[in-house]
């Protein structure tokens, strides 16, 4: 009988522990992302002047490819690929169909309100296109002046 009075307050304890500990892992995953794209960045800049300056002389293929490996090394070129082929999957097989009138895209489900919000493959490729033009675009400043 005790321990039915407790009962509630053990419950909310135990959910916001897991809030708690889910927000740090969120936290943590998002501050190594950032420093793997600062990362790629850098790479990837550093590639750029090398190539865009007539004074060093331009790598050889082998470390073109060595340095375009490690720009891409990392996990969100696999979960990206994993994330289209997993909603071409649910496309081809779910059909068209929503339940209740909401959007797939707008439907929530426990799974995501307990783990946090599912990898956008979309969202990643429209930054990273951005990111490819504005680079593209400085490339092309620099070899008009």
């Amino acid at each position: 009988m005790a321990l039915l009075a407790y009962l509630p307050h053990l419950l909310y304890s135990t959910a916001l522990t897991s809030i708690a500990m889910h927000h740090l892992f969120q936290r943590k995953a998002l501050e190594a992302d950032r420093a793997h794209v600062a990362a790629q960045l850098s790479i990837l800049e550093d590639l750029r002047t090398r190539l865009s300056a007539g004074g060093e002389p331009v790598p050889d293929e082998r470390e073109l490819d060595r340095l375009w490996r490690l720009a891409r090394s990392h996990d969100v070129w696999l979960a990206r690929a994993e994330a289209a082929a997993r909603e071409r999957a649910q496309r081809e097989g779910a059909g068209v169909g929503t339940r209740s009138g909401v959007g797939e895209k707008d439907a929530i489900g426990w799974k995501e309100v307990l783990l946090g919000k599912r990898f956008d493959s979309a969202r990643t490729e429209e930054l990273d296109r951005k990111d490819l033009e504005r680079v593209r675009k400085e490339v092309e400043g620099e070899g008009e002046s």
